[in-house]
């Protein structure tokens, strides 16, 4: 298997750095890396250089974390894709996990086991109530380290431009086309998101978009309103 790693950002200067040397320590082999950005201020780019990955911006007015993950997938070498958020690290050999999941031909993507950094209680809420959502729906997100057949993820057209959920609906086209696999190894994402604007508050927000999605409502209406308060909370 070759696997090209995708790692989308927007500002990730104090992260992108430590997320690539953790992927190389804990590849069981060479694999290509690619940082598709979408217009950074802070230095993230010249980490991705300095660190000799490869570098993409988008080419044109088009916007969205959408259109950026199918630019770069169209540039990838490997015959497996994993898209990886540049705060998540991964667990030990993950490259031989995805390779082993693999093997069967009916295994078209999948997922790693969802996790937050930090101590505090609430953050175990979260995660158990997250791993009870996607046991249900099979709806993987970015931050599990979403992984994926190269030539599937282009039959199904890449990410929808969804403006949200994007990976949930990603899965949901991939359920089309075979099954997905949920490797019990666990992704370590960052907490920031849920410490900066409070724990259950950010869960509640959450949960409402999923129960949106749940009874059809199209999520896309809320993109704009969802990223702006999260951006929000984030400062710091």
């Amino acid at each position: 298997m070759d696997l090209t790693i995708i790692i989308p950002t927007l500002n990730e200067a104090n992260y992108l750095g430590f997320t690539i040397e953790h992927l190389r320590q804990n590849s069981s082999s060479e694999n290509e890396i690619i940082v598709a950005d979408s217009g950074s201020t802070d230095g993230t780019c010249e980490i991705a250089i300095k660190l000799g990955v490869k570098l993409i911006r988008p080419n044109s007015n088009s916007i969205g974390k959408s259109y950026i993950l199918n630019e770069a997938a169209q540039l990838a070498l490997g015959d497996v894709i994993l898209f990886l958020d540049a705060d998540t690290l991964v667990p030990p050999e993950f490259d031989k996990s995805i390779s082993s999941s693999l093997r069967d031909p009916d295994i078209v993507g999948g997922a790693f086991e969802f996790s937050l950094d930090g101590e505090e209680f609430g953050l175990r809420v979260v995660e158990l109530i997250n791993r009870i959502r996607y046991r249900v729906r099979q709806r993987y997100y970015g931050d599990q380290g979403v992984f994926v057949r190269t030539e599937v993820f282009k039959r199904v057209g890449g990410y929808p431009d969804v403006g949200l959920l994007e990976s949930a609906y990603l899965c949901k086209n991939l359920r089309k086309l075979g099954k997905l696999k949920l490797i019990k190894s666990h992704i370590s994402t960052s907490a920031r998101r849920f410490i900066d604007g409070g724990i259950y508050r950010v869960l509640a927000g959450d949960i409402k978009i999923w129960f949106l999605d749940l009874i059809g409502i199209p999520v896309h209406k809320y993109a704009n309103s969802y990223w702006k308060e999260n951006k929000l909370r984030s400062k710091n």
